[in-house]
């Protein structure tokens, strides 16, 4: 009878779930029911706050366990002590979680439960998020062992996305994404939307994290299309602050911004700190790409403050790389300077070599080794007097190491320290001399080139022949191409490479005014990517632009009036550029046009590794395909 009567009350429960939610919940303790069923009815509480207000589903998951203390439930009591767990661990309150957790595998252990395997796996994000990766991972393959044994195909492929998470945190993204695409191959074959939920979460902050910002947005939209579908508020403010950091990569930012704040605004009402922690640092990386070093400095402030709560340390070494950065753009260096040791000494102390080669180790250890019988316990009692004796001796040999270690560390430091200082005196004065040095020489090559486009000018002045006159002008207007490259370098902090729009619109601009052209009647436009060459690729581009901005100029507008469009484009690991006339036209097949202008373009052409292509349908368009190009990175 009290089976039936805790059936109808899930079946009550399920109901009330699919219409009326919690209060529908609240609604049904006014009824009769007996200890046990108010106990599942308070844990079920438990589970649907957990989606709402984390404090109200820890109250009542109290509550729950109080009630199965008080019964002969194994089961309800390790299910009790698992939402009190939850609600602790989303709560930051970790020594609290892993305490439950325990309690509930330790009931489940000594009770053969099918859930041994869901508990182990719980311990494994607790102590991951605690940034124990060691302990973490010991659980997870003690999970995964369990459901494989068991033939749990889901339960191996949600262990299989806390593993690759494992991986992720590491930074070892192949073998996380391995994980992450085989688990969801199975949960979405077997229709678990819930964890699948998850595993497009880690899928879409690893190709953020890659850099890989349009696969990151498919697979961050997606996730926000079905926890929006399926109302899972946590998830889709976790999808928010994914989609931010993707259109932060893509440049919109403004819809980083928007996303951001919408995920923060969603945590925030949560109490969620860690969660709070990720939003914030999404808002204060999209105000540092647009600039705002103001704002970004009192962004960090804030999140530095909410991550002494937290004390996540990927979050702690991000944060003081922007504010480094921030301080370096206001050009206030001595700030820069310790925050960027700050991160270091942070990534230096996270990121240690005997942490990845003992997680490294334990996985290798699950995937190839055969899984053995237990060896019975070797009777080793008679051993342990003498063990804990040479224990202990160890520790005081140890502890006069460490002593004597320490005392000529801090020797050696102040000795490394100040040496140092003076080598980086002497460094920064070597490279301030090499900066002026570089920029005397592009100084001196551009006063060169001018001298030579003056020699050439000064010569058509006495070459009365029109033609001869013309070829010494282009001449003169390829040798103030170069020029103009090099004026660009010494003008700038950035001596080997020319920022590709800048330098067109100054060339265009020169030579509108060597040939006389009435820029109100003669439409140029730009679509020119923010790219920054190096000298070696820019002098073959500028002189190939010279070539075809002349001939446009020259040829395509007798009238004086029309439109010019340059574009250079960066697409799938190629350099697009083209320039296009509204003018006259050619009837004259340019590629095999027996002139040295083209001729030129040809030779430079193959330098770049790039296809030429004409078009003459529509005025004259000229396109190349450059596949030999390097770009500079300042």
């Amino acid at each position: 009878m009290k089976l039936l009567l805790i059936f109808i009350l899930f079946f009550n429960i399920s109901f009330a779930r699919a219409q009326q939610g919690i209060d529908s919940l609240n609604a049904l303790l006014s009824n009769p029911l007996d200890q046990s069923q108010k106990a599942y009815l308070f844990d079920e509480l438990s589970y649907q706050w957990f989606y709402e207000n984390l404090d109200s589903s820890l109250f009542y998951g109290v509550i729950a366990y109080s009630e199965f203390s008080k019964l002969n439930d194994p089961q309800g009591l390790s299910q009790a002590a698992t939402s009190v767990a939850v609600a602790h661990h989303y709560l930051n309150n970790w020594d609290s979680a892993v305490l439950y957790y325990k309690e509930a595998l330790s009931i489940r252990e000594a009770n053969k439960s099918t859930r041994i395997a869901s508990s182990l796996n719980n311990l494994g994000v607790v102590f991951m998020d605690q940034e124990d990766y060691e302990e973490a991972m010991k659980y997870y393959i003690k999970a995964m062992e369990v459901r494989e044994l068991s033939n749990d195909t889901i339960g191996v492929a949600l262990t299989k996305i806390n593993l690759g998470l494992i991986f992720k945190k590491q930074s070892i993204f192949n073998k996380a994404l391995s994980y992450y695409k085989e688990s969801i191959e199975t949960l979405e074959k077997f229709n678990q939307q819930k964890h699948l939920e998850v595993a497009l979460l880690n899928m879409g902050a690893i190709y953020n994290t890659l850099k890989e910002y349009d696969t990151a947005k498919l697979y961050n939209i997606k996730l926000r299309n079905l926890a929006s579908q399926r109302s899972s508020q946590r998830n889709l403010a976790k999808s928010f602050v994914n989609l931010a950091n993707s259109y932060q990569g893509l440049g919109f930012l403004d819809s980083s911004l928007y996303y951001a704040n919408k995920g923060l605004k969603f945590f925030e009402a949560q109490n969620d700190t860690l969660n709070m922690a990720n939003s914030l640092l999404s808002i204060t990386q999209s105000h540092f790409e647009g600039k705002n070093y103001k704002t970004v400095i009192a962004y960090s402030k804030r999140l530095e403050q909410l991550n002494k709560i937290v004390g996540n340390m990927e979050i702690a070494i991000e944060n003081q790389l922007m504010l480094a950065k921030a301080f370096a753009a206001l050009n206030d260096y001595e700030n820069a300077y310790s925050k960027l040791e700050n991160s270091f000494y942070l990534k230096d102390s996270f990121l240690t070599t005997s942490l990845n080669e003992t997680i490294s180790d334990l996985t290798v250890k699950y995937e190839t080794e055969q899984k053995e019988k237990e060896i019975s316990q070797l009777k080793i009692t008679t051993q342990d007097s003498i063990i804990a004796e040479q224990e202990a001796a160890n520790q005081r040999n140890l502890l006069l190491f460490l002593a004597g270690f320490l005392i000529l560390g801090a020797i050696l430091l102040f000795l490394l320290l100040r040496t140092k200082s003076k080598s980086n005196a002497i460094i920064g004065k070597s490279l301030s001399e090499k900066e002026t040095l570089l920029k005397e020489i592009h100084h001196r090559v551009k006063n060169n080139l001018q001298v030579i486009s003056s020699l050439l000018s000064l010569q058509s002045r006495f070459i009365e022949d029109k033609d001869a006159k013309a070829l010494v002008n282009e001449g003169q207007n390829r040798v103030k191409s170069m020029a103009l490259i090099h004026q660009k370098l010494y003008q700038k902090d950035n001596l080997t490479g020319v920022e590709a729009a800048d330098y067109i619109q100054n060339l265009t601009s020169t030579l509108c005014s060597t040939y006389g052209i009435d820029m109100q009647k003669v439409d140029v436009t730009y679509d020119v990517d923010h790219l920054n060459l190096d000298v070696d690729t820019m002098i073959p581009i500028g002189l190939i632009l010279n070539e075809l901005i002349s001939n446009s100029f020259k040829y395509a507008f007798p009238s004086g009036e029309g439109t010019l469009s340059i574009t250079l484009k960066e697409k799938e690991k190629n350099l697009i550029l083209s320039v296009k006339d509204n003018g006259i036209g050619s009837t004259q097949e340019i590629n095999m046009a027996d002139s040295f202008g083209m001729r030129m373009i040809q030779s430079l052409a193959r330098k770049l590794e790039a296809e030429v292509d004409f078009d003459l349908s529509d005025g004259t368009k000229a396109s190349l395909t450059i596949t030999h190009y390097k770009l500079y990175n300042y």
